[in-house]
């Protein structure tokens, strides 16, 4: 997986810009707000088909009715032009001058791991930066996920709507869907959590010299059962118990939106003991663990993207970093280079206000 430049126009703060990038490390370095994120956040979407705060209007630069992303990459023996138009609230993705009617058309074709400074909070965050952080690392590998996603989450709104308006009569056919849905939802990410915990919990004993271990599990409001069959069923039945409480508060109880992924260290609870530096320790793991999966799968590294995170880590986890990422193309964003602690550096580019200046001495 290579990306060879990216053209912005009227992407946030960008008017009309072009980005070219080497194999191995890139850095993209600037002062706060000059829009190095926004960079990133362009060829992110590449991979998710969506931004990292938002799309549509808020893509574009403001008082602009229209912009567009253009990302040229290869992928396995095949290069790619991709495209994505924001006009108006409304967004279009071509892939070789071919539009794609549905975003997981897209998913798949690219493939990134993202590292951002929020997602240091993952284990001591909100249950729904866990679901988000599982979810968005599936969606890659199973382009198909994304549209479970969408529909779950649409018909949870329907639920939601009858519930607050005391209307149970359609209620039935909603828990229907909800269940054969949610329970798809249950059993990919049950998947995905048993294909990189063995994996993170070895980066994490090699991280800690031998004295951590690391434990992964998915903690779900209706327990997988052995297919997917049973799990309806076990869905069904949850809804059913919980009918009258979801009634009474207006609020749906049961399904995967309320599903968590929890971590411990030693048997013990991370998020109740875990230090900042181990915390740290064990997002790095599984994004490892990812890296290698999708390695696994696809045959190709992804392009890793690591937004300012450098300065989140001490030496021994940037050393870590390091070695994991070496051989790898990578896109570094960073105050100033000296700053970032990677001594060698490919490709160094200015932002300054959505303008590349020049390349870094």
């Amino acid at each position: 997986m290579y990306v060879r430049s990216l053209c912005l126009r009227n992407f946030r703060n960008y008017e009309n810009e072009k980005l070219t990038f080497d194999p191995g490390v890139n850095i993209i370095c600037g002062g706060n707000g000059m829009g190095k994120t926004n960079a990133l956040e362009a060829v992110y979407y590449f991979s998710q088909g969506r931004g990292l705060r938002g799309g549509g209007r808020e893509a574009l630069k403001y008082g602009c009715q229209e912009g567009k992303i253009n990302l040229s990459f290869s992928s396995g023996e095949r290069e790619y032009e991709g495209e994505i138009r924001f006009e108006g609230k409304t967004k279009k993705i071509f892939l070789n001058e071919i539009e794609l009617k549905k975003t997981s058309q897209l998913i798949g074709r690219f493939v990134c791991v993202l590292f951002t400074p929020d997602e240091m909070n993952l284990v001591k965050g909100s249950p729904e930066v866990r679901r988000r952080f599982v979810d968005s690392s599936i969606i890659p590998l199973r382009p198909a996920y994304l549209s479970a996603l969408m529909t779950y989450n649409l018909v949870l709104k329907q639920k939601s709507s009858l519930l607050r308006r005391e209307d149970y009569k359609l209620l039935p056919v909603f828990n229907q869907q909800l269940a054969e849905i949610g329970a798809r939802i249950i059993h990919t990410r049950r998947s995905y959590i048993d294909s990189v915990k063995d994996i993170a919990a070895q980066v994490q004993l090699d991280i800690s010299a031998g004295r951590e271990r690391l434990e992964l599990s998915y903690a779900a409001s209706v327990k997988p059962e052995s297919t997917r069959e049973e799990t309806v069923a076990a869905f069904l039945r949850k809804l059913d118990e919980m009918e009258e409480s979801e009634k009474e508060n207006k609020i749906c109880f049961v399904g995967p939106h309320r599903d968590d992924i929890l971590f411990k260290i030693n048997d013990k609870s991370a998020r109740s003991y875990a230090s900042q530096g181990q915390q740290r320790s064990i997002v790095l793991c599984l994004k490892a663990a990812q890296t290698e999966l999708i390695l696994k799968e696809t045959g190709e590294s992804p392009v890793m993207l690591l937004d300012d995170i450098m300065s989140e880590l001490d030496k021994f986890r940037r050393d870590f970093l390091r070695e994991k990422i070496s051989g790898k193309q990578v896109i570094i964003t960073c105050t100033e280079p000296e700053n970032s602690n990677i001594k060698e550096y490919n490709n160094v580019i200015k932002i300054e206000n959505g303008k590349a200046i020049g390349r870094g001495e």
